[in-house]
Order: C-alpha cells, then sequence, then structure tokens
C-alpha cells in the first residue's frame, strides 16, 4: 500500500486500532497529519461544535406563530407557551437556552432555519458523513469541506511541516480522534488534543526498521508521530502564555462542551494560530424520556440545551475579556433534526432538517427563512421541507471569513450553492486599501525574486503578509519584533506566482500595504 493512500485511510478509521510499539494506533488517527491555514488570514478562527445524535430543533428554536398545531402534535414534550424565550412576536427559545437568547438580543448569534440537503438520509452515520464532506446524499468523498480546501494549499503534505513559517497546526480537534472534517485527499489536516499531558515516544530499537513494504509504512508513521510532538510543544507554550478569565464557566467535569470551549479560548488567547477548531457533544439522540415525565423543563434535552447555552456564553465572555472576539465565530450543527411528531415514549425520531446556530461579535445576527409550516394533523412520519441546504453556510463561511472567491469554492464544493450572508458585511474579507501616504517602499518592482523592503518600524512585533487583490491571504512572510526608526529588510518573493499582489505590514498602531508585481 502506497504511503499516501495508508495515511489517507489511517486517519479516517480510528475505530480499528492496533498496538504499535507501545502505543495503539488510534492515537496516530487522533494526531495525524497537521498543517496550517498560512493562505488564509491567520486573525480569524472557526469553532466547529458538533451536536451528536441529531437535535431536535422544534424544541429549541420553537416556531411560536405555528404553536398551537406544534402542541397537537407533540403535547408530551412541548414546553408552554408562556415559558418561551421570545426572539420575535413569530420565533423564540426553549426556556433552557437563556444565556443563548441574551446573546441574540445582544447582536452576537445568527439562527438559520430549515438546514439540510435533497433527498435526506437518516442513518446517523451516513448523513454525518454527508455533512462533513458537503457531499450530495448518493455522492460518496473521502475528504472534508475544510479537508479540501487545504488539500490545495498544501498538495505535498505531510513532507516537510512543521516549518518555521509555519510552526502551528491547522486545525484541532479537541477529543480522542481526528475529525473528518479536515481529512484532506491525502492526508488529514487536524491534531488532536485531549488534554495538555500527551505526549510521545519512540520505543523501536535503535530506531531501526525492518527493509519490507510494511517497514517502510511503519517507519513513515514514526516520522509522523514526531511531527506530532512538535505541534504538542506548541500548544503546550500557547496554553502557558494565557489563562482563562472568565467567570461563568461551570464546574470543571460538569458540562464538557464548556471544558472543551475553555481550553480553545485559552490556547487561542496564548497565540495559537490554528484556525479551525473543533469540539462536539453527545447524547442529543433522543428516542426516548427527551423530558421527564413530572415536568417539561427538565429532562435529557433541557439538560443538554443548558449545557450548549452556558458553555457558548462563557467562550464568548472569555474571548471578549481577553479581546479575542473579533477573531472568533463559531458554527453549532447536527447530523440531522427529528421528525414533527413526538413519540408515545416522549421522544422524537430521525427526521430531516434543523436549525443551525452560528455565534460571535462579526455574525450577521438575526433569523434566516422563516418558521416552518405545521400542519393541523400530523402522521407519524411527517417531516419538515428544507429551506436552506448546508452548503450555503459552508459558501457563506468560506468567501466572507477565510476569503475564498467563487471559483476557488466552486472547485471545493463541486457545484454553486446560494451564498446565505452569515458574516456582517463590515468584517468580510475584502480588498485591502492602500494608504497614499505611506511611507513603506518596495523596490524593485516588478520582482523577479529578491525585493528590498523599507519601513518604520514601531518598535514591537511586526507582521508582514501578502494577500491578492480580492484580499485572499497568500501568505504570513514573516512575524518579527523590530527596533524602533527605519528598517530595510530583504524579502525572497520569487516563489510567488506571476501576478500583482499586495504586501502588507501589520503594526500595532499602524497598517500599510504596497502593490507588486511578480514577473
Amino acid at each position: 500500500m502506497e504511503r499516501r493512500k495508508f495515511l489517507k485511510y489511517t486517519t479516517a478509521t480510528a475505530a480499528t486500532p492496533f498496538l504499535f510499539q507501545g502505543q495503539w494506533l488510534n492515537v496516530l488517527a487522533s494526531h495525524s497529519a497537521l498543517n496550517i491555514l498560512g493562505s488564509y488570514n491567520p486573525d480569524r478562527k472557526l469553532i466547529l461544535i458538533q451536536l451528536d445524535g441529531g437535535n431536535d430543533g422544534l424544541n429549541m428554536v420553537i416556531p411560536i406563530s405555528q404553536y398551537d398545531n406544534l402542541a397537537n402534535a407533540r403535547r408530551n414534550i412541548l414546553v408552554d407557551q408562556a415559558q418561551i424565550l421570545k426572539l420575535t412576536d413569530e420565533t423564540g427559545l426553549h426556556p433552557s437556552l437563556r444565556e443563548l437568547s441574551n446573546l441574540y438580543k445582544e447582536g452576537k448569534v445568527q439562527i438559520i432555519q430549515g438546514v439540510g440537503y435533497p433527498n435526506p438520509n437518516l442513518s446517523h452515520f451516513r448523513s454525518k458523513d454527508i455533512l462533513i464532506s458537503a457531499s450530495d446524499s448518493n455522492t460518496f468523498l473521502n475528504s472534508g469541506w475544510a479537508g479540501r480546501m487545504l488539500s490545495k494549499q498544501y498538495p505535498t503534505y505531510p513532507i516537510g511541516f512543521p516549518n518555521e513559517k509555519q510552526p502551528h497546526p491547522i486545525a484541532l480537534t479537541i477529543g480522542s480522534t481526528s475529525s473528518a472534517v479536515s481529512q484532506g485527499e491525502l492526508a488529514n489536516y487536524s491534531a488532536v488534543l485531549k488534554n495538555l499531558s500527551s505526549s510521545y515516544v519512540n520505543n523501536s530499537p535503535n530506531g531501526g526498521y525492518p527493509e519490507t513494504p510494511f517497514g517502510n509504512e511503519l517507519r513513515f508513521i514514526t516520522k509522523m508521530m514526531e511531527q506530532t510532538e512538535s505541534y504538542l510543544s506548541v500548544i503546550k507554550d500557547a496554553a502557558a502564555k494565557a489563562k482563562n478569565l472568565s467567570t461563568l464557566y461551570p464546574t470543571e467535569g460538569s458540562n464538557s462542551l464548556a471544558d472543551q470551549l475553555k481550553l480553545v479560548a485559552n490556547l487561542i488567547a496564548g497565540g495559537l494560530q490554528t484556525q479551525i477548531y473543533i469540539v462536539s457533544m453527545g447524547g442529543w439522540d433522543t428516542h426516548s424520556l427527551q423530558v421527564s415525565e413530572t415536568d417539561k423543563l427538565t429532562g435529557t434535552q433541557p439538560n443538554l440545551f443548558s449545557k450548549v447555552s452556558k458553555a457558548i456564553a462563557a467562550f464568548e465572555d472569555d474571548l471578549k475579556l481577553l479581546n479575542k472576539a473579533d477573531e472568533v465565530v463559531g458554527f453549532v450543527y447536527t447530523e440531522f433534526g427529528r421528525r414533527i411528531k413526538s413519540n408515545d415514549s416522549m421522544g422524537t425520531d430521525h427526521g430531516t432538517t434543523w436549525p443551525a446556530i452560528l455565534f460571535g461579535s462579526k455574525i450577521n445576527s438575526g433569523i434566516v427563512g422563516n418558521n416552518p409550516v405545521i400542519p393541523t394533523v400530523v402522521g407519524k412520519s411527517d417531516n419538515l421541507p428544507m429551506q436552506n441546504d448546508f452548503r450555503s453556510i459552508y459558501t457563506g463561511l468560506y468567501k466572507q471569513w477565510f476569503g475564498l472567491d467563487d471559483q476557488e469554492i466552486l472547485q471545493i464544493l463541486g457545484k454553486s450553492f446560494p451564498e446565505i450572508q452569515v458574516i456582517t458585511k463590515s468584517t468580510a474579507t475584502s480588498p485591502i486599501a492602500v494608504d497614499p501616504t505611506q511611507n513603506a517602499k518596495l523596490w524593485p518592482n516588478p520582482v523577479e525574486d529578491i525585493a528590498q523592503l523599507s519601513f518604520e518600524a514601531e518598535g514591537e512585533l511586526a507582521k508582514i503578509s501578502i494577500y491578492s487583490l480580492n484580499g485572499q491571504l497568500i501568505e504570513n512572510h514573516l512575524r518579527q519584533n523590530f527596533m524602533k526608526g527605519n528598517q530595510q529588510i530583504q524579502l525572497q518573493l520569487g516563489h510567488l506566482s506571476t501576478g500583482t499582489y499586495q504586501l502588507t505590514i501589520h503594526q500595532k498602531h499602524n497598517r500599510e500595504s504596497i502593490r507588486f508585481i511578480v514577473k
């Protein structure tokens, strides 16, 4: 088996571990191939929160305008209308989502109604696969929607990573196995962090391996695990540089989602440049006893709602106190929704569409879509129709948050989807303006290989980045502390493709951009 094929499949199938030199090989899948999202804005992070099991969206985002018919269909689990937390006269949230309701009122939450895809599949495994790969229901892909984006940027990965320019992992899954969201065509770009005490020791006798195809694969595996250790060191360094500031986090161990987000906030504050963080929360497959028999405000689902609400609120509060709120957006998703009608076991069965939730200070807040229409008489198998394809959300994130253009998105998704405005238009990526009064100079221009850059340094950290003319970040070229005063440095630019670019110097109190041409 070729090593790239081996890596492709082992990173995606951690469910069949075997013992290798004292370590279970599913640890490799957890710590598999890593990368840096160096082609995009390093100050923008995306937090993916998976509600594992299929969330009953009709109990989460309640159509007040349809309340009477909804109550007829699920009277044994639906809360009283007076208890609903109103967002508008038409729509409200379950009373266990009070913190999320407050964030909505602060303009930090967007709710997208009726998210799904044509010809939905109600199998947990297959539906997750569709959401992760961004495929049609009848198409099977081996890569994730984030992984394909990364594969185009780093086709030779993992050879040569980590390196001086790109020392941080591109994606990080908090848990025990790598997320397929970041699975590329040949490698998984997600590191996995269960805790900050993980380590790797090479127990190979004298570092030797048999000169066989299997020996070659084991040598390659070991190299990847040693690379992982380098990333782990960077992660630990970031964690040590900052402390969480919010007092809203629940007691450690009482809310797994809050614990995961607390760690993410700590790493972001500590300077980790990872752009995609993946966390999850199980327990959402509520076929029975969705609420308690004596009180519809308690039970499995109200408890889950409360934990999600408190975790997101604490995370947002922490980011604000850490001055990182504007760098982060979150996306809450699940594999499918539930049926309109509840079952006789006080639960709900697998259904179709669900409400997506995006949060953050830069989110285009409000409600996208309409309340679902609930019939007067609801059959046992009746489902909600799709309003918004989930890939329309991905399109919005690709374009407005990461700065991809339409052609790049088409290549990743295979077809075009209507773009949902998920990010405020003032924040969406746009071309960088050039200040005509700037002091920075770059010569020769056009550039063939080496260019000279002159600029006034503030005596602090300066970041030199290269963008395309539509505002997409091509690379973070240099990040360094400079003494105050005029600086002249050489830049190696010959590796860039022929075309026109903008070089931007980011400093604490100033930003200057220079347009240049590579011949």
